[in-house]
């Protein structure tokens, strides 16, 4: 009897054992135990709520290619605290933000070598330190921005084996001077936008704290987590899928390599240093008059730049440079992540052509090579990290030697009074935030004080010095050189047009007797 019941069941797509109609007597029982059986093994439930989603692609590619001591990628941002703020209003304000935003307790967990992340509970802030500066130090000297300075970079310097998203440092001045709170954000949690709303969030808890109010933030309508687990849903999504053949031709195009193959081993900080130069006032006004005559952006009239100084530098080919997405609008606007805290930057390779070709044509092609790129990007990382089949075949092409990131405009801080302000110092967080990807060179650009200022990063095992100096000197000129020789080739082109040919055919209409 217990075999033929057992069989109906596997007919209707049950599985029940004989055994099993032995140890559950009633239907009750029965039904219970199946139930349980089928939550334990099947996979059609619904994640739970505390389930640790894999990295998404960016961090995926940090922990695979970047820096040795990953704990040291962040970025350094100094308020100005009134002396009246105590240590105990700093920890308060930082508890409330880290507790408001979950990438902020993120911690990554090696499981059986795949990475995991994994949210801490909600808790007290505790990776606060507290330094008092020198008596001697007077408020507002130059030596005191030089202690404070300083001190963050210790702050910095000893998180190198710590994957806490946030350290802070309160420094407490002297003879009634202003206090400075330095925070060291890792960039695994920080892209741009998160950086302002961090900003934001602790100017605003400051303020409810100082007033004796209950801090109260403005919601997050999607958490970290939720669009980590959004993201690895992706890998598989068609549209993604449907990218294959472009990414897979698109990591092939290289036959320029600017740095020393033999050396593999991503590098520490230690091994790296920058070069940096600054575009005239002048010379800065051309590119933005150029960028208005081409309709071409920043970034492509730069890029277009590049390719021309690496190809009079070391030769003409194809280099495989890495550019940028804004992955918050992936999945735009069906999911809002105007309030989330995270890294939700896209990396992808593209190819630069690299020589002395037309100006126009340089800078179309730059222009339709970046249009290109399908979904801001993201597609490159899901199918190299997150989509197996792909995954092998992307994963054994050489990273591209070259990664160019424009930060775009600083903008100025307005002069207050107010008990809680930014530094000064604005350009801080681009200018001394190191590179954390591996890359050989990066090329970071940013616009500050009406300037382009142009930081050349570079790995010093594997790029000579005086490359990146060469680079770095010649391309100013190089820029300059394109951006004319496209307006004269514009000129040319409109005469031309307006012309007429030898032996065209004339409206004589107006010349009709009368």
């Amino acid at each position: 009897m217990a075999i033929s019941i057992a069989m109906s069941a596997a007919n209707e797509g049950l599985t029940i054992t004989p055994q099993d109609l032995y140890e559950y007597p009633t239907l009750a029982a029965l039904t219970a135990a199946v139930d349980a059986s089928f939550a334990a093994s099947g996979l059609a439930k619904a994640p739970v709520a505390d389930a640790h989603p894999a990295v998404p692609p960016n961090i995926a590619y940090f922990l695979d290619r970047g820096l040795r001591d990953t704990g040291r990628w962040r970025v350094p941002l100094i308020l100005r605290l009134d002396p009246k703020i105590g240590s105990e209003d700093v920890r308060a304000v930082l508890t409330a933000v880290a507790n408001h935003h979950d990438a902020l307790r993120l911690q990554l967990v090696d499981n059986a070598g795949m990475w995991e992340q994994h949210i801490a509970p909600s808790g007290e802030f505790t990776r606060l330190s507290t330094v008092s500066l020198p008596d001697d130090v007077s408020a507002g000297s130059p030596e005191e921005r030089a202690a404070v300075s300083k001190i963050l970079a210790e702050l910095l310097s000893d998180q190198g084996d710590s994957d806490a998203p946030l350290a802070a440092v309160h420094i407490t001045g002297g003879h009634g001077g202003p206090h400075h709170l330095g925070l060291a954000v890792h960039e695994m949690v920080s892209d741009d936008a998160s950086r302002q709303i961090l900003g934001s969030d602790i100017v605003t808890a400051f303020g409810h704290r100082l007033a004796g109010e209950e801090i109260t933030l403005e919601p997050v309508t999607t958490g970290w987590r939720d669009w980590s687990v959004r993201c690895a849903a992706l890998a598989t999504h068609p549209a993604a899928l449907d990218t294959r053949s472009y990414w897979i031709e698109n990591s092939t195009k290289a036959t320029l390599w600017l740095a020393d193959q033999d050396i593999t081993q991503p590098p520490s900080t230690e091994d790296l240093t920058k070069f940096s130069t600054t575009l005239s006032v002048e010379q800065t006004f051309e590119l933005d008059d150029a960028r208005r005559r081409f309709r071409r952006s920043i970034q492509e009239i730069v890029l277009a730049a590049l390719g021309r100084t690496i190809g009079k530098a070391v030769g003409g080919g194809v280099v495989a440079v890495e550019l940028e997405g804004e992955g918050r609008s992936v999945l735009r606007p069906d999911v809002d992540l105007r309030r989330t805290v995270g890294w939700f930057t896209t990396y992808y390779p593209v190819a630069l052509a690299c020589g002395n070709g037309s100006a126009i044509q340089q800078l179309d092609a730059v222009h339709d090579t970046v249009k290109s790129v399908p979904h801001y990007g993201i597609g490159y990382g899901l199918l190299r990290y997150l989509y197996a089949p792909t995954g092998r075949m992307l994963g054994a092409q050489r990273t591209p030697d070259l990664h160019f990131r424009y930060a775009g405009v600083i903008p100025e801080l307005p002069s207050t009074d107010a008990p809680v302000q930014f530094d000064s110092d604005i350009t801080m967080p681009v200018r001394e935030t190191i590179p954390g990807l591996g890359h050989a060179i990066e090329l970071r650009a940013y616009r500050s004080g009406g300037s382009l200022h142009l930081d050349w990063w570079y790995d010093t095992r594997r790029i000579p010095a005086a490359t990146v100096e060469t680079l770095a000197r010649i391309f100013p000129a190089t820029l300059s050189e394109l951006i004319q020789e496209a307006i004269a080739a514009e000129h040319d082109e409109s005469e031309t047009i307006e012309a007429p040919e030898a032996g065209a055919l004339v409206d004589l209409s107006s010349l009709d007797a009368g």
